[in-house]
């Protein structure tokens, strides 16, 4: 038996219990309840896959990472991962200006953004990681992780929520924006959001004043900054119950992140954070199909 034994947050947890399908037809989730994630797995899904213990001779996956398969190799040259690459910053910003410079979107340093700096415990120097590189992963790639994302069965009263509130915003003008502040984490806010936030309005500030944005956050006062920029009429928003800053407290909290997450799949376009691996899943959620832009 396999098992899928992440402890991370939802987005960590839905790429690991996907790993260990791809690996194995009958795999099982151990889906342990902790500080960060107070909901069980039965409250946000129907599939039946869940089991309250990891057997004494089951194999474990606990991993945020997609798996690599031997079959995923030949399309997968060797230093394919960009993101968290232990590169030096120099060579990565060269490397990016020179992408910016010919302006070809299929160039390894696509979601390489400079001057962040990374540890070489992050990504070996040959690794064939495919996480956080959207677009740039292979087709074949895609191929097969794609369906099993689609086995994931939200449970009725969550895709019913959804799909009522995406009924009275759905517009193909809409943009999905996904910002992690890391406001639970000093160092990560630091490192990631603050020198992000140019970025981010800047790719807002260039859209035509008919575009909207479908905000997804994990800070209602950042919310309430950008609607405060763009107004009101072109920022919209599930109308959470939970506050977005302690939505990891409580199982409704959850529920209400994991409605976030599909609305954000539903959009043909999305600006994502980086390294967040809650917009990944909303990409691979909707099909690993929506143009992304990361900041």
């Amino acid at each position: 038996m396999l098992v899928s034994t992440e402890s991370g947050g939802l987005g960590n947890r839905i790429k690991s219990w996907v790993s260990a399908r791809r690996l194995s037809a009958d795999a099982r989730l151990y889906w342990p309840l902790t500080p960060n994630m107070p909901a069980r797995f039965g409250e946000l899904f129907l599939n039946d896959v869940c089991i309250d213990a990891v057997p004494s001779q089951a194999q474990t996956y606990k991993s945020w990472r997609l798996a690599i398969l031997p079959e995923d190799e030949p399309y997968l040259p060797r230093g394919f991962a960009v993101v968290g690459a232990g590169a030096h910053p120099i060579w990565r910003g060269l490397g990016a200006g020179w992408w910016r410079l010919r302006g070809r979107r299929d160039d390894r340093y696509r979601y390489m953004l400079f001057p962040k700096q990374h540890s070489r415990k992050s990504t070996r120097r040959d690794a064939r990681h495919i996480d956080l590189e959207y677009g740039r992963i292979p087709e074949s790639v895609r191929a097969a992780y794609v369906p099993l994302f689609a086995e994931l069965q939200p449970q009725p009263d969550i895709a019913r929520r959804v799909q009522e509130w995406w009924s009275g915003i759905e517009d193909a003008a809409i943009v999905g924006v996904q910002v992690r502040t890391w406001r639970d984490d000093a160092r990560r806010y630091r490192k990631y959001h603050l020198p992000a936030r140019a970025r981010l309005l800047r790719l807002m500030q260039v859209e035509p004043q008919d575009t909207r944005f479908l905000l997804v956050s994990d800070s209602d006062e950042f919310i309430d900054y950008l609607r405060a920029e763009f107004g009101p009429g072109r920022i919209v928003s599930f109308p959470r119950n939970t506050k977005r800053e302690n939505s990891w407290q409580s199982p409704e909290g959850v529920i209400e992140d994991l409605i976030d997450m599909l609305l954000l799949s539903r959009c043909q376009r999305l600006a994502a954070s980086y390294l967040s691996t809650f917009s990944e899943v909303a990409w691979w959620l909707g099909g690993a199909r929506a143009e992304i832009a990361v900041f």
